[in-house]
């Protein structure tokens, strides 16, 4: 009998999670570049800051993606129907087969405070190293989280390199070589805390430039 109430009761709880709001922030180097990126979350809401050059906004109930240029002050708003369509071009140019998955080493390595598993991944188009902390809080919601907002904003890689939530775990470091781009990343926190709506405004004074026509449309 307790067994068949907790099941429930475990649902709620990675109900609660998914519906939270939330902060993550990454440091990432790529090919010697840093940046820090932030994904800020709340209900259906989702915003990501590429350090203070660029902004991308996500409403998972419409669909719509916006993406904004601070230093160009620029905007450009990007429907469904072009994301799909984005999507679809770069599976088929990039050879249009999904990702191998990840597999687990019996290498373990401390990140931080996290307790790690190491997983390696090779495909066709690169390779990666990854650090998988098992016993991260929320980590399935998180991991949901970022995947559903890398492939919204239309991210070419979303569907030929590994996910977060193909690991068992928190990503708390990376390191992959697609396409002859080194980067690496590593979480520098993760955390529920309240996000207001004004996170989610477009910025003032920032003139629309429209999508280019993606061929054959």
């Amino acid at each position: 009998m307790k067994k068949l109430l907790l099941i429930p009761a475990l649902a709620l709880l990675s109900f609660q999670a998914a519906l939270a709001d939330w902060v993550v922030v990454q440091k990432v180097v790529t090919d010697g570049a840093e940046s820090t990126m932030t994904l800020k979350a709340k209900g259906d809401k989702s915003r990501m800051d590429i350090g203070d050059k660029m902004s991308l906004m996500l409403d998972t109930a419409s669909g719509d993606t916006s993406m904004f240029m601070h230093e160009q002050k620029m905007m450009m708003k990007i429907s469904p129907e072009s994301l799909k369509a984005m999507m679809a071009m770069a599976a088929q140019s990039l050879g249009g087969e999904p990702a191998a998955k990840p597999v687990a080493t019996d290498k373990t390595e401390k990140v931080g405070e996290n307790e790690c598993t190491i997983y390696t991944w090779s495909g066709k188009i690169g390779n990666g190293k990854f650090w998988v902390a098992k016993d991260f809080p929320d980590a399935k919601a998180l991991n949901e989280l970022q995947d559903k907002m890398m492939k919204a904003i239309g991210n070419p890689m979303a569907s030929i390199v590994p996910q977060n939530s193909d690991f068992p775990g928190m990503v708390v470091k990376s390191e992959m070589e697609v396409m002859g781009k080194k980067s690496v990343s590593e979480l520098v926190s993760a955390k529920q805390e309240p996000v207001t709506d004004d996170t989610f405004k477009a910025p003032e004074g920032y003139q629309e430039m429209k999508m280019p026509a993606l061929p054959g449309k």
